[in-house]
């Protein structure tokens, strides 16, 4: 048997150094985890691959001064381009025939899936437990603001027809009515909608709030600009909600964008290694991309682990509901949404949804 095949194959990353810590061998899934190619990175220094205290490093040299394992729950692997990567590390020595330890081997595992699904499980527990509030909350609210709205339109129409308190009025009006309005996202939280999939075309829902954003834009002078896959197959999904969900997502880039830009809507058949093929019960089904890419001043790495918490904003007068429901919404279609973002880079939203089939 071949085992250095074996190891080739192996979907767990496998760097095998010797007793100076220059690379022996990287596997296929070492290179797509670290985004380093194994014909680059063969006969090289550890060292001058990764940072002289990375956790990968540092576990290997232990291996080889020690003789013995060493393994870490979780650590980062920095990529070239600096983006970081959660992973496990377990090493082990390499003996040579006499004993001595002449190398080292590491294996690392990718959790990134692991810390995504982890978060989704919070999340949803942050959207319930905010959708049972809403619930409490709706009835004791929404009876006095009926009887407010009520008493506020008898005591227009006693007012005179010059009087200055009709504008008192209108506002009032107006606060009743927006109250009203939060109170129904917050009830979106705790009895979403039923979602109907049937087979659609992204690029007619993509057009569609495109015709509604123009004018918007235009005032703004935001560009729009459209990189669509023509070869696009349908997706699964609610037309209504998932008009609802890019609808939300362009007006959110559109105010991103004050001075102006370019806001990109883009659709490509996924091959993200997390998304781009979901299981739904029988068996895995590829995906689809549809994005939205501005040129805003980016969101901060703090922000960006609680923007689909609820009633978490940037915004000055924001409600922190939208992307909440957006992210509700694709759970219930099987995706998922994802944003990649960074200060004074722009963002880019990635919204996932199965193929129809």
């Amino acid at each position: 048997m071949n085992y250095e095949s074996v190891l080739a194959g192996l979907p767990d990353a496998v760097i095998a150094v010797d007793e100076t810590l220059r690379v022996i061998f990287w596997n296929a899934a070492a290179e797509e985890l670290t985004e380093r190619s194994a014909r680059r990175t063969a006969g090289r220094g550890l060292k001058e691959i990764f940072a002289p205290d990375a956790s990968v490093v540092r576990r290997l040299d232990e291996t080889l001064a020690t003789g013995e394992s060493r393994s870490e729950p979780e650590a980062l692997l920095e990529r070239p381009d600096h983006r970081t990567v959660p992973v496990s590390i377990v090493t082990a020595p390499l003996f040579a025939r006499d004993s001595a330890v002449e190398g080292a081997v590491a294996v690392l595992r990718d959790l990134s899936r692991i810390r995504q699904l982890e978060a989704e499980v919070r999340r949803g527990e942050t959207l319930a437990a905010a959708g049972r509030m809403a619930v409490g909350l709706a009835h004791e609210i929404r009876n006095p603001l009926g009887a407010i709205r009520g008493a506020v339109q008898l005591l227009g129409r006693e007012l005179a027809p010059d009087s200055s308190l009709h504008e008192y009025t209108r506002v009032l009006l107006t606060e009743v009515d927006r109250v009203n309005r939060i109170i129904e996202m917050l009830l979106d939280l705790a009895r979403p909608a039923s979602v109907r999939p049937v087979p659609l075309n992204a690029h007619q829902l993509l057009e569609r709030v495109a015709l509604l954003t123009e004018e918007t834009a235009r005032e703004r002078r935001i560009s729009l600009v459209r990189r669509y896959d023509p070869s696009l197959p349908p997706i699964l999904g609610d037309e209504d909600r998932l008009v609802q969900v890019f609808h939300n997502l362009v007006r959110n880039a559109v105010e991103a964008m004050p001075g102006g830009g370019t806001l990109t809507l883009a659709t490509r058949v996924s091959l993200d290694p997390l998304f781009g093929k979901m299981d739904h019960g029988g068996g895995p089904r590829g995906m689809v991309e549809v994005q939205v890419l501005d040129e805003g001043p980016g969101i901060p790495a703090e922000a960006r682990a609680r923007i689909f918490d609820p009633f978490f904003t940037t915004k000055e007068r924001g409600l922190g509901l939208g992307l909440a429901i957006c992210h509700q919404v694709l759970e219930q279609h099987r995706g998922a949404i994802q944003i990649q973002s960074a200060p004074g880079r722009g963002t880019t939203v990635t919204c996932f949804l199965p193929i129809a089939r």
